[in-house]
């Protein structure tokens, strides 16, 4: 019997107990315990402080070549057992999966690095956020609006296969938005995994500093630019670690599909996922069907090196999984872009007639396979000329194609920043680029 207040051990291994029970000849089953944190503000003021401790549990079965996944919170016995019911009874309606390809043998040694602080869980949330008003304020802010989310978290994952394993990870994830006026703001981030790497006056002043500078913005003759992209925006609209997928590459509704070994970019770009980048933010040690997850090169010297394999994917195309199921489809876990050999002050300075974005928002596709998109820059941008920022600009909009970017990427920074925030979902190690010939026109109503 497992008790009431139970660890997620006991959660998993009941969980996969009863699998067994109902005839199922796969089951992966991840237990995650969670301590999530938010405070949200306002206009200078802190609207709410939550805090929120769940379990989550993670399933996936297999009966018959019939396959499905499902997931549920906070289990008890009871609701463990009428959980793994109804899900089967979900699978046996299923027709037979033509795909079908059993959970990976074990067992397996992972990995005992993690990115894993203890004091995210007691950290002074209020006072990092007081921080960050504060230093948007004093950076010219007349308003700073924005949140803080933390989470402390610990999975044990068990497979019919043999897994069985255990991981931790941590995050402080800072987004700040200030504004001088209802015209002109600013977007600071600050994401990690380790309280002594958190910088929310930094993040607080960047929006400001924004927002400030960014006072009485003019239009913009549409045309092509050199664009020079924060970090931030980098991470949002190259998503190529996500097509890399080879369940995305398979179905044609990735551009990446048919280029491997092809050269898709400019020689100076590299791309690698990490199941845990060291010092890095979030990660795991395994991925959903129990194989331990590692470093995978998938853009190097330009060249589409790899795509990213879950074991199903891995046996069509004749490769090994890559430590990155998803059961369904492959996804990127951690992902690096590497970094060049200028700062963004000196990419502004080597651009003569160009824009600054420094966020974006509303990224929307016309055409996954050719990679044609569009997005709004959102907060402050600004005019280029004779390498200094000349004022700042409204009613943007970028509509280009990711395979004609990543040619003509003409700089990448050597700082790098950590970004993930609800437009970026991966966690990405991100570098400012500057990029020729971006098509810019004008935003809808401007």
């Amino acid at each position: 019997m497992m008790a009431q207040a139970s660890s997620i051990e006991e959660i998993a291994s009941f969980a996969l107990g009863e699998g067994r029970n109902l005839g199922c000849s796969d089951v992966s089953v991840i237990a995650h315990k969670s301590n999530d944190s938010q405070v949200r503000f306002s206009n200078n003021t802190i609207t709410l402080v939550n805090n929120v401790r769940n379990v989550t549990l993670s399933v996936y079965i297999a009966k018959d070549r019939k396959k499905i996944v499902g997931a549920t919170y906070n289990p008890s016995e009871e609701g463990i057992k009428r959980f793994m019911r109804n899900i089967l009874a979900s699978c046996v309606a299923l027709p037979p999966s033509e795909d079908y390809s059993p959970l990976p043998q074990g067992p397996f040694r992972y990995s005992s690095e993690t990115n894993f602080d203890p004091k995210v869980a007691d950290a002074p949330l209020v006072d990092y956020v007081k921080q960050a008003i504060d230093s948007g304020l004093n950076a010219g802010a007349k308003r700073v609006s924005g949140s803080l989310n933390t989470r402390t978290g610990e999975r044990f994952i068990l497979t019919t296969g043999g897994a069985s394993g255990s991981d931790r990870a941590s995050k402080l994830l800072l987004n700040v938005r200030a504004f001088a006026d209802d015209n002109a703001s600013g977007h600071g981030l600050s994401c990690t995994s380790y309280v002594s790497d958190f910088e929310p006056t930094k993040a607080g002043s960047t929006a400001g500093e924004y927002a400030k500078s960014s006072s009485s913005p003019k239009m913009l003759p549409e045309g092509k630019y050199n664009v020079v992209f924060t970090p931030t925006v980098v991470a949002n609209i190259f998503p190529v670690a996500a097509n890399a997928s080879a369940f995305a590459i398979e179905s044609g509704t990735s551009f990446l599909t048919e280029k491997i070994e092809q050269r898709i970019a400019v020689q100076t770009l590299r791309l690698e996922d990490h199941g845990v980048y060291p010092r890095g933010l979030g990660g795991g040690v395994f991925d959903a069907e129990g194989t331990p997850t590692r470093h995978t090169e998938i853009v190097g010297n330009g060249t589409f090196r790899s795509m990213l394999h879950n074991v199903t994917t891995a046996k069509k195309f004749g490769k090994k999984s890559t430590g990155n199921a998803g059961i369904i489809s492959p996804e990127p876990i951690t992902t690096e872009f590497g970094n060049g050999g200028i700062s963004m002050h000196d990419m502004i300075r080597e651009t003569v007639n160009g824009v600054f974005i420094t966020n974006n928002w509303y990224t929307r596709y016309q055409n996954y396979r050719n990679g044609e998109y569009s997005t709004v820059p959102r907060d402050a941008a600004f005019r280029i000329e004779n390498g200094e920022l000349a004022g700042p600009l409204t009613g943007l909009r970028v509509s280009d194609s990711i395979p004609r970017q990543l040619n003509n990427i003409e700089l990448i920074s050597r700082e790098r920043q950590w970004i993930q925030w609800w437009e970026v979902a991966t966690p990405t190690l991100a570098p400012a680029m500057m990029i020729r010939d971006v098509q810019l026109t004008r935003a809808v109503g401007s």
